[in-house]
Protein backbone atom coordinates (compact mmCIF):
# COMPACT_ATOMS: atom_id res chain seq x y z
CA UNK A 1 0.00 0.00 0.00
CA UNK A 2 1.16 3.25 -0.94
CA UNK A 3 2.22 5.75 1.82
CA UNK A 4 0.65 9.45 1.95
CA UNK A 5 3.59 11.03 0.50
CA UNK A 6 3.48 8.74 -2.48
CA UNK A 7 -0.01 9.16 -2.80
CA UNK A 8 0.59 12.61 -2.81
CA UNK A 9 2.98 12.82 -5.33
CA UNK A 10 1.09 10.69 -7.54
CA UNK A 11 -2.05 13.20 -7.38
CA UNK A 12 0.38 15.79 -8.51
CA UNK A 13 1.48 14.02 -11.12
CA UNK A 14 -2.11 12.99 -12.66
CA UNK A 15 -2.94 16.26 -11.94
CA UNK A 16 -0.14 17.90 -14.01
CA UNK A 17 -0.98 15.48 -17.00
CA UNK A 18 -4.63 16.21 -16.67
CA UNK A 19 -3.58 19.91 -17.32
CA UNK A 20 -1.49 19.20 -20.00
CA UNK A 21 -4.34 16.83 -21.81
CA UNK A 22 -6.47 20.03 -21.32
CA UNK A 23 -3.92 22.57 -22.74
CA UNK A 24 -3.52 20.23 -25.48
CA UNK A 25 -7.72 19.90 -26.02
CA UNK A 26 -7.59 23.48 -25.68
CA UNK A 27 -4.83 24.23 -28.28
CA UNK A 28 -6.17 21.68 -30.30
CA UNK A 29 -9.54 23.10 -30.29
CA UNK A 30 -8.09 26.38 -31.27
CA UNK A 31 -6.27 25.06 -34.40
CA UNK A 32 -8.86 22.28 -35.51
CA UNK A 33 -11.89 24.76 -34.94
CA UNK A 34 -11.74 28.11 -33.78
CA UNK A 35 -8.34 28.87 -36.66
CA UNK A 36 -9.54 25.82 -38.96
CA UNK A 37 -9.86 28.54 -42.59
CA UNK A 38 -6.79 30.31 -41.54
CA UNK A 39 -4.51 27.48 -41.18
CA UNK A 40 -6.31 25.46 -43.75
CA UNK A 41 -6.16 28.60 -46.34
CA UNK A 42 -2.56 28.97 -45.15
CA UNK A 43 -1.50 25.37 -46.17
CA UNK A 44 -3.13 25.26 -49.11
CA UNK A 45 -1.80 29.19 -50.24
CA UNK A 46 1.74 26.82 -49.52
CA UNK A 47 0.73 24.19 -51.75
CA UNK A 48 -0.78 26.09 -54.45
CA UNK A 49 1.62 26.48 -57.78
CA UNK A 50 0.60 28.44 -60.65
CA UNK A 51 2.03 26.71 -63.43
CA UNK A 52 2.74 28.83 -66.78
CA UNK A 53 0.89 26.84 -70.09
CA UNK A 54 2.49 27.66 -73.36
CA UNK A 55 0.95 28.98 -76.30
CA UNK A 56 1.54 27.09 -79.65
CA UNK A 57 3.74 29.14 -82.14
CA UNK A 58 1.78 29.08 -85.31
CA UNK A 59 3.14 27.85 -88.59
CA UNK A 60 4.35 29.56 -91.41
CA UNK A 61 3.39 27.63 -94.58
CA UNK A 62 3.76 28.09 -98.12
CA UNK A 63 0.44 29.49 -99.96
CA UNK A 64 -0.54 25.44 -101.03
CA UNK A 65 -0.28 24.98 -96.79
CA UNK A 66 3.21 22.71 -96.96
CA UNK A 67 4.95 23.61 -94.03
CA UNK A 68 7.92 25.27 -93.68
CA UNK A 69 8.11 26.15 -89.78
CA UNK A 70 6.19 24.40 -87.19
CA UNK A 71 6.49 24.10 -83.07
CA UNK A 72 6.81 20.31 -81.73
CA UNK A 73 6.71 19.10 -78.49
CA UNK A 74 9.74 16.99 -77.61
CA UNK A 75 10.64 15.22 -74.04
CA UNK A 76 13.58 17.63 -71.84
CA UNK A 77 15.56 16.52 -69.01
CA UNK A 78 15.82 19.34 -65.40
CA UNK A 79 17.05 18.75 -62.02
CA UNK A 80 16.23 20.20 -58.69
CA UNK A 81 19.65 19.67 -57.12
CA UNK A 82 18.67 20.10 -53.87
CA UNK A 83 16.87 16.62 -53.73
CA UNK A 84 19.20 14.84 -55.63
CA UNK A 85 21.04 12.33 -53.07
CA UNK A 86 24.10 11.71 -54.49
CA UNK A 87 25.51 13.78 -57.25
CA UNK A 88 27.80 11.48 -58.34
CA UNK A 89 26.01 8.67 -58.68
CA UNK A 90 23.16 10.34 -60.34
CA UNK A 91 25.12 11.74 -63.38
CA UNK A 92 27.44 8.50 -63.80
CA UNK A 93 23.49 6.92 -64.07
CA UNK A 94 22.07 9.77 -66.57
CA UNK A 95 24.63 10.27 -68.48
CA UNK A 96 24.05 6.30 -69.72
CA UNK A 97 20.53 7.56 -70.72
CA UNK A 98 21.37 11.26 -72.53
CA UNK A 99 23.53 12.46 -74.67
CA UNK A 100 26.17 14.52 -72.21
CA UNK A 101 28.87 13.58 -70.38
CA UNK A 102 28.84 12.47 -66.31
CA UNK A 103 31.24 15.54 -66.10
CA UNK A 104 28.96 18.04 -67.21
CA UNK A 105 25.75 16.71 -65.20
CA UNK A 106 27.93 16.24 -62.00
CA UNK A 107 28.70 20.33 -62.61
CA UNK A 108 24.61 21.16 -63.35
CA UNK A 109 23.80 19.11 -60.28
CA UNK A 110 26.30 19.10 -57.44
CA UNK A 111 25.37 22.62 -55.97
CA UNK A 112 22.20 21.73 -53.55
CA UNK A 113 21.09 25.58 -53.28
CA UNK A 114 20.31 25.56 -56.86
CA UNK A 115 16.78 24.56 -56.97
CA UNK A 116 16.20 24.44 -60.96
CA UNK A 117 18.76 23.39 -64.09
CA UNK A 118 18.32 22.44 -67.64
CA UNK A 119 20.02 19.04 -67.73
CA UNK A 120 18.90 18.31 -71.65
CA UNK A 121 16.81 20.15 -73.16
CA UNK A 122 15.72 18.03 -75.81
CA UNK A 123 16.08 14.14 -75.89
CA UNK A 124 14.40 11.73 -78.13
CA UNK A 125 11.71 9.25 -76.63
CA UNK A 126 13.59 6.26 -76.81
CA UNK A 127 16.18 8.01 -74.19
CA UNK A 128 12.79 9.42 -72.28
CA UNK A 129 11.00 5.73 -71.92
CA UNK A 130 13.93 4.16 -69.37
CA UNK A 131 14.43 7.36 -67.72
CA UNK A 132 10.58 7.45 -66.82
CA UNK A 133 10.77 4.14 -65.75
CA UNK A 134 13.62 4.42 -63.33
CA UNK A 135 11.78 7.89 -62.00
CA UNK A 136 8.69 5.45 -61.44
CA UNK A 137 11.01 3.25 -59.24
CA UNK A 138 12.73 6.10 -57.37
CA UNK A 139 15.74 5.68 -58.39
CA UNK A 140 16.69 9.21 -59.48
CA UNK A 141 15.64 11.49 -56.82
CA UNK A 142 15.96 15.11 -58.25
CA UNK A 143 15.72 14.40 -61.95
CA UNK A 144 12.57 15.49 -63.75
CA UNK A 145 11.12 14.92 -67.44
CA UNK A 146 9.03 17.65 -68.25
CA UNK A 147 7.29 18.22 -72.28
CA UNK A 148 8.49 21.26 -74.07
CA UNK A 149 8.13 22.96 -77.21
CA UNK A 150 10.56 23.17 -79.72
CA UNK A 151 10.50 24.45 -83.34
CA UNK A 152 11.37 22.70 -86.33
CA UNK A 153 11.95 23.45 -90.14
CA UNK A 154 10.87 20.41 -92.21
CA UNK A 155 12.10 21.87 -95.57
CA UNK A 156 15.39 22.72 -93.68
CA UNK A 157 17.60 25.28 -96.69
CA UNK A 158 14.51 25.61 -98.92
CA UNK A 159 13.32 29.10 -97.93
CA UNK A 160 15.50 28.71 -94.56
CA UNK A 161 17.50 32.49 -95.59
CA UNK A 162 13.71 34.13 -95.25
CA UNK A 163 12.15 31.67 -92.28
CA UNK A 164 14.60 32.36 -90.27
CA UNK A 165 14.56 31.17 -86.61
CA UNK A 166 13.65 31.35 -82.98
CA UNK A 167 15.82 31.86 -79.75
CA UNK A 168 16.12 29.21 -76.97
CA UNK A 169 13.04 30.84 -75.37
CA UNK A 170 10.64 30.72 -78.97
CA UNK A 171 10.57 33.84 -79.62
CA UNK A 172 11.18 35.02 -83.51
CA UNK A 173 14.78 36.19 -83.90
CA UNK A 174 15.83 36.16 -87.16
CA UNK A 175 13.85 36.33 -91.06
CA UNK A 176 10.04 35.99 -90.98
CA UNK A 177 9.91 34.28 -87.39
CA UNK A 178 10.77 37.86 -86.20
CA UNK A 179 9.18 39.70 -88.75
CA UNK A 180 5.77 37.94 -88.02
CA UNK A 181 6.22 37.32 -84.07
CA UNK A 182 3.41 39.55 -83.15
CA UNK A 183 1.00 36.87 -85.54
CA UNK A 184 2.76 33.77 -84.56
CA UNK A 185 3.79 33.47 -80.88
CA UNK A 186 0.11 33.62 -79.18
CA UNK A 187 -0.53 34.58 -75.52
CA UNK A 188 0.53 32.15 -72.82
CA UNK A 189 -2.17 31.16 -69.99
CA UNK A 190 -1.56 29.10 -66.51
CA UNK A 191 -2.72 26.89 -64.44
CA UNK A 192 -3.40 26.24 -60.86
CA UNK A 193 -2.01 23.27 -59.08
CA UNK A 194 -1.30 21.65 -55.66
CA UNK A 195 2.09 21.00 -55.04
CA UNK A 196 3.41 18.44 -52.74
CA UNK A 197 7.47 18.22 -50.47
CA UNK A 198 8.81 16.23 -53.97
CA UNK A 199 7.60 18.84 -56.61
CA UNK A 200 4.77 16.89 -58.00
CA UNK A 201 1.63 18.88 -59.19
CA UNK A 202 -1.83 17.60 -58.78
CA UNK A 203 -5.11 18.69 -60.18
CA UNK A 204 -7.22 20.26 -57.35
CA UNK A 205 -11.23 20.52 -58.48
CA UNK A 206 -11.55 23.57 -56.20
CA UNK A 207 -9.31 25.83 -58.66
CA UNK A 208 -10.70 24.63 -61.72
CA UNK A 209 -11.47 28.46 -62.17
CA UNK A 210 -8.07 29.46 -61.70
CA UNK A 211 -7.00 29.22 -64.86
CA UNK A 212 -6.24 30.87 -68.50
CA UNK A 213 -6.71 29.02 -71.58
CA UNK A 214 -3.12 29.72 -73.70
CA UNK A 215 -4.42 31.56 -77.30
CA UNK A 216 -2.41 29.52 -79.92
CA UNK A 217 -0.38 31.94 -82.39
CA UNK A 218 -1.44 32.37 -85.87
CA UNK A 219 -0.63 30.79 -89.03
CA UNK A 220 0.89 32.45 -91.94
CA UNK A 221 0.25 31.76 -95.02
CA UNK A 222 3.18 32.54 -97.63
CA UNK A 223 2.63 33.22 -101.22
CA UNK A 224 5.65 30.93 -102.01
CA UNK A 225 5.06 27.71 -103.51
CA UNK A 226 7.00 25.09 -102.54
CA UNK A 227 7.49 23.19 -105.48
CA UNK A 228 8.62 26.46 -107.44
CA UNK A 229 10.62 27.80 -104.73
CA UNK A 230 12.91 24.09 -105.14
CA UNK A 231 13.10 24.44 -108.76
CA UNK A 232 14.46 28.18 -107.90
CA UNK A 233 17.49 26.80 -105.22
CA UNK A 234 18.51 23.82 -107.18
CA UNK A 235 18.94 26.08 -110.40
CA UNK A 236 20.49 28.74 -108.60
CA UNK A 237 22.94 26.28 -106.71
CA UNK A 238 23.43 25.18 -110.21
CA UNK A 239 24.95 28.21 -111.44
CA UNK A 240 26.89 29.11 -108.23
CA UNK A 241 28.35 25.95 -108.66
CA UNK A 242 29.52 27.02 -111.90
CA UNK A 243 30.28 30.63 -111.49
CA UNK A 244 31.69 30.32 -108.20
CA UNK A 245 29.75 34.55 -107.04
CA UNK A 246 30.10 35.70 -103.71
CA UNK A 247 26.94 35.89 -103.46
CA UNK A 248 23.33 35.21 -105.68
CA UNK A 249 19.63 35.95 -105.32
CA UNK A 250 16.80 34.87 -107.35
CA UNK A 251 12.96 35.98 -107.53
CA UNK A 252 9.76 34.21 -109.18
CA UNK A 253 6.75 36.25 -109.41
CA UNK A 254 3.11 36.44 -110.45
CA UNK A 255 2.98 39.95 -112.26
CA UNK A 256 -0.96 40.03 -112.63
CA UNK A 257 -1.03 39.67 -108.65
CA UNK A 258 2.29 40.64 -107.58
CA UNK A 259 2.46 37.21 -105.31
CA UNK A 260 6.09 36.15 -105.36
CA UNK A 261 6.03 32.26 -105.55
CA UNK A 262 10.45 31.98 -104.92
CA UNK A 263 12.88 33.95 -103.24
CA UNK A 264 15.93 32.40 -102.79
CA UNK A 265 19.43 33.10 -101.41
CA UNK A 266 22.52 31.53 -102.30
CA UNK A 267 24.54 30.67 -100.08
CA UNK A 268 21.43 28.94 -98.10
CA UNK A 269 21.15 28.22 -94.13
CA UNK A 270 19.66 25.53 -92.97
CA UNK A 271 17.44 26.93 -89.61
CA UNK A 272 17.72 23.55 -87.95
CA UNK A 273 21.55 24.32 -87.84
CA UNK A 274 22.85 27.35 -86.87
CA UNK A 275 26.30 26.26 -85.95
CA UNK A 276 27.44 28.74 -88.41
CA UNK A 277 25.57 31.62 -88.34
CA UNK A 278 26.70 34.98 -87.89
CA UNK A 279 24.99 38.73 -87.60
CA UNK A 280 23.94 39.71 -91.00
CA UNK A 281 24.23 36.29 -92.65
CA UNK A 282 20.12 36.21 -93.41
CA UNK A 283 19.75 40.04 -94.78
CA UNK A 284 17.25 39.53 -97.59
CA UNK A 285 19.26 40.50 -100.10
CA UNK A 286 16.74 41.21 -102.97
CA UNK A 287 14.99 44.37 -100.99
CA UNK A 288 18.29 45.36 -98.84
CA UNK A 289 21.01 44.82 -101.37
CA UNK A 290 21.39 47.86 -103.77
CA UNK A 291 23.13 47.50 -107.04
CA UNK A 292 23.17 48.99 -110.09
CA UNK A 293 21.37 47.49 -112.60
CA UNK A 294 23.31 48.06 -115.71
CA UNK A 295 21.75 46.78 -119.11
CA UNK A 296 18.59 45.45 -117.42
CA UNK A 297 17.86 49.28 -117.26
CA UNK A 298 17.66 49.27 -121.09
CA UNK A 299 14.14 48.28 -121.28
CA UNK A 300 12.82 51.12 -119.12
CA UNK A 301 14.73 53.65 -120.66
CA UNK A 302 13.71 52.19 -124.10
CA UNK A 303 9.39 52.45 -123.10
CA UNK A 304 10.24 55.83 -122.07
CA UNK A 305 11.22 56.64 -125.69
CA UNK A 306 8.73 54.44 -126.68
CA UNK A 307 5.55 56.03 -124.84
CA UNK A 308 6.98 59.94 -125.44
CA UNK A 309 7.28 58.92 -129.64
CA UNK A 310 10.51 60.07 -129.47
CA UNK A 311 11.75 57.07 -131.30
CA UNK A 312 9.59 53.60 -133.08
CA UNK A 313 10.88 50.11 -133.00
CA UNK A 314 11.88 50.62 -136.18
CA UNK A 315 13.34 53.79 -135.75
CA UNK A 316 17.19 53.93 -136.68
CA UNK A 317 20.16 55.19 -134.76
CA UNK A 318 23.65 55.44 -135.95
CA UNK A 319 25.53 53.79 -132.98
CA UNK A 320 29.08 55.18 -134.15
CA UNK A 321 30.61 51.76 -134.95
CA UNK A 322 31.40 51.11 -130.84
CA UNK A 323 32.69 54.63 -129.70
CA UNK A 324 31.23 57.22 -129.31
CA UNK A 325 33.34 60.45 -127.60
CA UNK A 326 30.66 62.77 -125.95
CA UNK A 327 33.36 65.07 -124.93
CA UNK A 328 36.82 65.54 -124.50
CA UNK A 329 36.50 63.96 -121.50
CA UNK A 330 34.20 61.54 -121.66
CA UNK A 331 33.38 58.27 -124.28
CA UNK A 332 30.84 55.40 -124.53
CA UNK A 333 31.72 51.87 -125.59
CA UNK A 334 29.55 49.70 -126.74
CA UNK A 335 30.86 45.80 -125.86
CA UNK A 336 30.47 44.71 -130.17
CA UNK A 337 30.86 47.59 -132.81
CA UNK A 338 27.57 48.31 -134.16
CA UNK A 339 26.62 51.19 -136.99
CA UNK A 340 22.78 52.27 -138.08
CA UNK A 341 20.61 49.83 -136.69
CA UNK A 342 17.14 50.03 -135.52
CA UNK A 343 15.82 51.00 -132.12
CA UNK A 344 14.35 47.30 -131.83
CA UNK A 345 17.62 45.58 -132.40
CA UNK A 346 19.27 48.81 -129.97
CA UNK A 347 17.21 46.68 -126.95
CA UNK A 348 17.57 42.77 -128.73
CA UNK A 349 21.93 43.57 -128.98
CA UNK A 350 21.74 45.93 -126.33
CA UNK A 351 24.19 48.75 -127.48
CA UNK A 352 24.79 51.76 -124.96
CA UNK A 353 25.50 54.18 -127.56
CA UNK A 354 21.97 53.76 -129.05
CA UNK A 355 19.86 53.52 -125.28
CA UNK A 356 21.89 56.98 -124.85
CA UNK A 357 20.73 58.20 -127.86
CA UNK A 358 17.21 57.27 -127.89
CA UNK A 359 16.26 59.40 -125.04
CA UNK A 360 18.44 62.09 -125.36
CA UNK A 361 15.60 64.33 -126.19
CA UNK A 362 13.35 63.71 -123.49
CA UNK A 363 13.91 66.24 -120.60
CA UNK A 364 16.05 65.30 -117.61
CA UNK A 365 12.89 66.30 -115.14
CA UNK A 366 10.65 63.85 -117.26
CA UNK A 367 12.94 61.15 -117.51
CA UNK A 368 12.91 61.48 -113.20
CA UNK A 369 9.46 61.11 -113.36
CA UNK A 370 9.31 57.90 -115.81
CA UNK A 371 11.49 56.50 -113.20
CA UNK A 372 9.31 57.36 -109.98
CA UNK A 373 6.38 56.16 -111.85
CA UNK A 374 8.00 52.50 -112.24
CA UNK A 375 9.01 52.52 -108.48
CA UNK A 376 12.51 53.42 -108.77
CA UNK A 377 13.72 55.78 -105.69
CA UNK A 378 11.05 54.15 -103.11
CA UNK A 379 10.37 51.12 -101.34
CA UNK A 380 8.38 48.29 -103.02
CA UNK A 381 6.40 48.23 -99.94
CA UNK A 382 6.20 44.56 -99.36
CA UNK A 383 4.70 43.61 -96.02
CA UNK A 384 7.48 41.41 -93.24
CA UNK A 385 10.34 41.41 -95.14
CA UNK A 386 12.66 43.37 -93.16
CA UNK A 387 15.56 46.79 -93.91
CA UNK A 388 13.94 47.26 -97.38
CA UNK A 389 16.24 49.58 -99.37
CA UNK A 390 14.51 52.37 -101.23
CA UNK A 391 17.49 52.26 -103.58
CA UNK A 392 19.45 55.09 -104.76
CA UNK A 393 18.24 58.00 -107.33
CA UNK A 394 19.08 61.53 -107.10
CA UNK A 395 16.86 64.06 -108.01
CA UNK A 396 17.67 65.60 -111.46
CA UNK A 397 19.00 68.74 -109.73
CA UNK A 398 22.06 66.65 -108.46
CA UNK A 399 22.33 65.02 -111.85
CA UNK A 400 25.95 65.52 -113.60
CA UNK A 401 26.33 66.61 -117.21
CA UNK A 402 26.76 63.01 -118.11
CA UNK A 403 23.66 61.51 -115.85
CA UNK A 404 21.35 61.52 -119.06
CA UNK A 405 23.58 59.28 -120.88
CA UNK A 406 24.64 57.14 -116.97
CA UNK A 407 21.53 56.44 -115.94
CA UNK A 408 19.95 54.89 -118.90
CA UNK A 409 22.16 52.07 -119.77
CA UNK A 410 21.84 51.51 -115.42
CA UNK A 411 24.68 53.26 -114.01
CA UNK A 412 24.24 56.15 -111.37
CA UNK A 413 21.25 54.54 -110.07
CA UNK A 414 20.86 51.67 -107.79
CA UNK A 415 18.00 49.52 -107.29
CA UNK A 416 16.91 46.37 -105.40
CA UNK A 417 16.23 43.09 -107.35
CA UNK A 418 12.58 43.08 -106.08
CA UNK A 419 12.17 46.85 -107.02
CA UNK A 420 13.46 46.06 -110.72
CA UNK A 421 11.53 42.89 -110.97
CA UNK A 422 8.31 44.95 -109.75
CA UNK A 423 9.38 47.63 -113.00
CA UNK A 424 9.78 45.02 -115.33
CA UNK A 425 6.53 43.20 -114.36
CA UNK A 426 5.03 47.16 -114.83
CA UNK A 427 5.35 46.23 -118.49
CA UNK A 428 4.22 42.56 -118.18
CA UNK A 429 1.34 43.80 -116.91
CA UNK A 430 1.09 46.16 -119.84
CA UNK A 431 1.60 49.66 -117.79
CA UNK A 432 0.05 49.13 -114.32
CA UNK A 433 2.09 48.70 -111.52
CA UNK A 434 1.29 46.35 -108.63
CA UNK A 435 2.49 45.95 -105.59
CA UNK A 436 4.61 42.82 -104.51
CA UNK A 437 3.64 40.87 -101.52
CA UNK A 438 4.81 37.46 -99.57
CA UNK A 439 1.66 37.03 -97.01
CA UNK A 440 -1.29 35.15 -98.87
CA UNK A 441 -3.38 35.16 -95.74
CA UNK A 442 -2.52 35.08 -91.63
CA UNK A 443 -5.38 32.92 -89.86
CA UNK A 444 -6.21 31.66 -86.06
CA UNK A 445 -5.92 27.54 -85.90
CA UNK A 446 -10.11 27.71 -86.53
CA UNK A 447 -8.77 29.51 -89.88
CA UNK A 448 -10.31 33.16 -88.82
CA UNK A 449 -8.84 35.95 -89.60
CA UNK A 450 -8.56 38.90 -86.90
CA UNK A 451 -8.87 42.44 -87.25
CA UNK A 452 -5.20 43.22 -86.90
CA UNK A 453 -4.28 40.74 -89.81
CA UNK A 454 -7.08 41.95 -91.86
CA UNK A 455 -4.91 45.07 -93.17
CA UNK A 456 -3.41 42.38 -95.51
CA UNK A 457 -5.02 42.71 -98.80
CA UNK A 458 -5.24 38.73 -99.49
CA UNK A 459 -8.33 38.64 -102.24
CA UNK A 460 -7.31 41.15 -105.00
CA UNK A 461 -3.95 42.49 -106.56
CA UNK A 462 -3.12 45.91 -104.50
CA UNK A 463 -2.24 48.34 -107.72
CA UNK A 464 0.28 50.94 -107.07
CA UNK A 465 -0.20 53.21 -110.39
CA UNK A 466 -2.51 52.91 -113.36
CA UNK A 467 -0.16 53.75 -117.00
CA UNK A 468 3.10 54.24 -116.05
CA UNK A 469 3.04 53.72 -119.74
CA UNK A 470 0.40 54.02 -122.46
CA UNK A 471 -0.43 49.95 -123.06
CA UNK A 472 0.54 49.94 -126.89
CA UNK A 473 3.82 51.25 -125.56
CA UNK A 474 3.78 48.51 -123.41
CA UNK A 475 3.09 45.94 -126.40
CA UNK A 476 5.95 47.71 -128.66
CA UNK A 477 8.78 47.26 -126.14
CA UNK A 478 7.91 43.30 -125.03
CA UNK A 479 8.13 43.00 -128.67
CA UNK A 480 11.51 44.09 -128.34
CA UNK A 481 12.30 42.33 -125.28
CA UNK A 482 11.09 38.77 -126.82
CA UNK A 483 14.01 39.55 -129.68
CA UNK A 484 16.72 39.96 -127.15
CA UNK A 485 15.92 36.19 -126.32
CA UNK A 486 15.82 35.35 -129.99
CA UNK A 487 19.10 33.42 -132.28
CA UNK A 488 20.56 37.31 -132.57
CA UNK A 489 19.81 38.48 -129.02
CA UNK A 490 22.28 38.77 -126.21
CA UNK A 491 19.53 36.83 -123.87
CA UNK A 492 19.34 33.70 -126.62
CA UNK A 493 20.16 31.20 -123.57
CA UNK A 494 16.97 32.44 -121.48
CA UNK A 495 15.05 30.73 -124.92
CA UNK A 496 11.95 28.38 -123.88
CA UNK A 497 10.75 26.05 -126.71
CA UNK A 498 6.99 26.62 -127.27
CA UNK A 499 6.82 29.87 -125.32
CA UNK A 500 7.55 33.64 -126.32
CA UNK A 501 10.04 35.30 -123.49
CA UNK A 502 10.37 38.97 -123.10
CA UNK A 503 13.78 39.58 -121.13
CA UNK A 504 17.21 41.35 -120.45
CA UNK A 505 20.56 41.07 -120.02
CA UNK A 506 22.52 42.50 -117.22
CA UNK A 507 25.97 42.99 -117.04
CA UNK A 508 27.25 45.90 -114.79
CA UNK A 509 30.56 46.77 -113.28
CA UNK A 510 30.95 47.73 -109.90
CA UNK A 511 31.49 50.26 -107.97
CA UNK A 512 34.41 49.94 -105.78
CA UNK A 513 37.07 52.02 -104.61
CA UNK A 514 35.66 55.35 -106.12
CA UNK A 515 35.87 53.45 -109.31
CA UNK A 516 34.07 51.10 -111.27
CA UNK A 517 35.92 47.90 -110.83
CA UNK A 518 37.35 45.95 -114.13
CA UNK A 519 37.05 42.67 -112.45
CA UNK A 520 34.04 42.56 -110.31
CA UNK A 521 30.28 42.76 -112.08
CA UNK A 522 26.80 42.26 -111.50
CA UNK A 523 25.26 39.96 -114.06
CA UNK A 524 21.61 39.51 -114.10
CA UNK A 525 19.02 38.40 -116.25
CA UNK A 526 14.75 39.50 -116.08
CA UNK A 527 12.57 39.20 -117.63
CA UNK A 528 8.65 37.34 -117.94
CA UNK A 529 6.55 34.09 -119.95
CA UNK A 530 4.72 33.97 -122.33
CA UNK A 531 4.94 37.85 -123.08
CA UNK A 532 1.29 37.19 -124.83
CA UNK A 533 -0.14 36.92 -121.29
CA UNK A 534 2.54 36.53 -118.84
CA UNK A 535 2.19 33.67 -116.05
CA UNK A 536 5.24 34.85 -114.37
CA UNK A 537 8.55 37.28 -113.70
CA UNK A 538 11.87 36.28 -113.07
CA UNK A 539 15.10 38.20 -112.19
CA UNK A 540 18.26 35.81 -111.07
CA UNK A 541 21.23 37.99 -109.92
CA UNK A 542 24.93 36.77 -109.61
CA UNK A 543 27.27 38.90 -107.66
CA UNK A 544 30.76 39.19 -108.57
CA UNK A 545 30.54 35.64 -110.74
CA UNK A 546 33.87 34.09 -112.01
CA UNK A 547 35.32 32.30 -115.09
CA UNK A 548 32.00 34.38 -117.13
CA UNK A 549 30.60 37.59 -116.22
CA UNK A 550 27.73 38.59 -119.47
CA UNK A 551 24.49 38.24 -118.04
CA UNK A 552 23.35 36.39 -120.83
CA UNK A 553 25.86 33.80 -120.37
CA UNK A 554 25.69 33.57 -116.53
CA UNK A 555 22.27 34.14 -115.57
CA UNK A 556 20.01 33.87 -118.66
CA UNK A 557 20.42 30.01 -118.34
CA UNK A 558 18.88 29.79 -114.75
CA UNK A 559 16.17 32.21 -115.72
CA UNK A 560 15.20 30.03 -118.65
CA UNK A 561 15.55 26.85 -116.31
CA UNK A 562 13.31 28.28 -113.63
CA UNK A 563 10.57 29.59 -116.01
CA UNK A 564 10.65 26.44 -118.29
CA UNK A 565 10.09 24.58 -115.53
CA UNK A 566 7.84 26.47 -113.52
CA UNK A 567 5.51 27.33 -116.46
CA UNK A 568 5.67 23.52 -116.87
CA UNK A 569 4.54 22.92 -113.48
CA UNK A 570 1.87 25.64 -113.65
CA UNK A 571 0.24 24.25 -116.67
CA UNK A 572 0.40 26.97 -118.62
CA UNK A 573 -0.43 26.71 -121.95
CA UNK A 574 2.41 27.21 -125.11
CA UNK A 575 2.01 30.43 -127.05
CA UNK A 576 4.41 29.35 -129.98
CA UNK A 577 4.69 26.51 -132.11
CA UNK A 578 8.90 27.32 -133.06
CA UNK A 579 11.15 30.81 -133.11
CA UNK A 580 9.56 32.48 -136.04
CA UNK A 581 5.70 31.60 -135.83
CA UNK A 582 3.61 32.46 -132.73
CA UNK A 583 -0.03 31.42 -132.21
CA UNK A 584 -1.30 34.95 -131.36
CA UNK A 585 -0.38 38.59 -130.58
CA UNK A 586 1.77 39.69 -128.07
CA UNK A 587 -1.40 40.89 -126.17
CA UNK A 588 -2.42 40.31 -122.25
CA UNK A 589 -5.86 41.05 -121.51
CA UNK A 590 -6.92 44.39 -119.03
CA UNK A 591 -6.33 43.97 -115.23
CA UNK A 592 -9.02 44.41 -113.14
CA UNK A 593 -9.70 48.00 -113.25
CA UNK A 594 -7.95 48.78 -115.99
CA UNK A 595 -9.32 51.14 -118.50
Amino acid sequence: MLSFGQQFRARIVFLALVICMLILLARLFDLQCLRFEKYRDSALQQQRSIRDVSARRGKVCDRNGVVFAITSTRPAVWADPGLVEDPKKTAVRLSRLIDASAEYIYERIKNPERRFVWIEKEITDTQAIPLRILKQQKELPGIYIRQVQHRLYPKHELLGNLIGFCNNAGEGAEGLEYQADRYLRGMDGWLTTRKDNYSKHFFDPRWVNLQLEPEDGQDVFLTIDEYIQHITQRELQKAAEEFKPARAMAIVMNPGTGEILALALWPYFNPNDRSGYVPGLLRVSPVTDVFEPGSTMKVISGAMALNEGVVTLETNIFCENGLWQISPRRHLKDDHPMGLISFKEIIQKSSNIGIAKSVAPIDKYLFYDYLVRFGFGTKTGIELLPGESSGLLRNPAQWTPHSKISIPMGQEIGVTALQLLTAVSTIANRGTRIKPTIVKKIVTAGGEITPEAKRFNFFKPQVIRYNVIRRDTAEKIIQAMVSVTSEDGTGRLAEIPGYSVAGKTGTAQKFEDDRYSPTNYVSSFVGFAPASKPAISCIVVLDSPRKKRYGGTVAAPAFKNICEETLAYLEIPKDMHDRTEQTEELRAPALPGEE
